[in-house]
């Protein structure tokens, strides 16, 4: 089964997109729940973002550099 991670709300303003800094895992990495996943810029920091699953990461739609809303699908994991 398929799982999509959207964006969490990380900001402190609404409407505002958070960019993507950096993933720390690549497409085909095993990941668990709580581990983290990759760097978002916030209005006021970086912060890490975990993992809601256990699975293999699938497909990134969203790439370093780029902002997306909050609630955005940021990337695919293959759950079992």
């Amino acid at each position: 089964m398929d799982l999509n991670m959207k964006m969490p709300d990380l900001a402190t303003n609404d409407g505002v997109e958070l960019g993507v800094t950096r993933w720390l895992v690549a497409v085909g990495d095993v990941v668990k729940r709580g581990q983290p996943l990759l760097e978002v810029e916030t209005d006021k920091a970086v912060q890490e973002v975990e993992s809601v699953v256990n699975g293999t990461l699938k497909t990134i739609h969203v790439q370093p550099g780029q902002k997306v809303p909050v609630g955005a699908i940021i990337a695919t994991f293959k759950v079992s």
